[in-house]
């Protein structure tokens, strides 16, 4: 069911590309972060760069944009840096790069219309849509980062853990918020502040609990106990059957920014442009 009605999202957001009227190159400058079981704080001390690229159509009735961006972006986060005692005991990290591709449509609060410069000429919108995106969660250890999922830090593929590994290309469910205006006929510039739906939680590869570290290290390798459990306090297997993470909460990743566009069409073409269609 859900993955029809994706399908069916996707399906509608990209005719609506067809039938748009006039068209726009955006250039995305803002940052990324995450929220989930290592950081529940927006806007932490681990926000970092993100950057993209947009193409844009507008709709006739200045109500609707539709658009497909690619966005890349970086998340991370310490359990060390953590105020929670809890936290700071487990002692896990993670970092992981953003390949986003989307389709995403916008919708105006007031009426738009690119390359007018006196009115229709700002509004505030919100969007939402779907997107495809490629992660890696890595850990850090002894100054070397390893990649996580490859490992199998909660058991995956052994006789402790049947379940495949975590899949690194998945779908997501952007939405959000943003204000544009027009600088002159060609030219507007916006911010915005989206958040991703995941349907995963394992985008810092911690979920659900620790498993026997001595099957870890038959059956995955002598590594993986080693970055499954970093806990203070281990006494022999005493975290077995513990909580590693809460798999009952995805995580989530969010991109802010400023967003410069350029309309291939000025603003009095656009105006006739709409015109002879209305």
């Amino acid at each position: 069911m859900m993955k029809n009605t994706l399908l069916l999202l996707a399906f509608t957001l990209l005719s609506s590309l067809l039938i748009a009227q006039s068209e726009e190159v955006s250039f995305f400058f803002g940052s990324s972060y995450y929220i989930g079981d290592l950081n529940s704080k927006h806007f932490d001390q681990n926000t970092n760069p993100a950057l993209g690229i947009m193409y844009k159509r507008n709709h006739r009735n200045d109500r609707y944009s539709f658009r497909l961006q690619f966005t890349y972006g970086k998340v991370e986060a310490y359990d060390i840096q953590s105020t929670d005692d809890w936290q700071r005991n487990r002692d896990l990290n993670f970092q992981t790069t953003l390949l986003e591709l989307g389709a995403i449509m916008e919708v105006n609060f007031n009426k738009y219309r690119v390359g007018q410069t006196k009115k229709l000429n700002k509004t505030p919108y919100l969007f939402f849509g779907i997107a495809g995106y490629n992660f890696k969660p890595k850990g850090l250890y002894n100054d070397s980062w390893y990649d996580l999922q490859a490992l199998g830090t909660e058991g995956q593929n052994t006789s402790a853990n049947p379940n495949d590994y975590y899949k690194l290309n998945q779908l997501a469910l952007p939405v959000g918020i943003g204000f544009k205006k027009n600088i002159n006929e060609n030219w507007a510039w916006s911010i915005e502040y989206g958040a991703r739906i995941l349907f995963t939680d394992f985008l810092d590869d911690v979920s659900g609990k620790y498993v026997d570290p001595q099957i870890l290290a038959n059956e995955s390798g002598i590594l993986t106990p080693i970055l499954a459990d970093r806990s203070y306090n281990q006494i022999g297997n005493q975290n077995i059957g513990n909580d590693r993470g809460n798999p009952a909460l995805k995580d989530w990743y969010f991109f802010a920014g400023f967003t410069l566009s350029y309309s291939f069409n000025k603003g009095d073409e656009c105006t006739n442009a709409f015109k002879r269609k209305d």
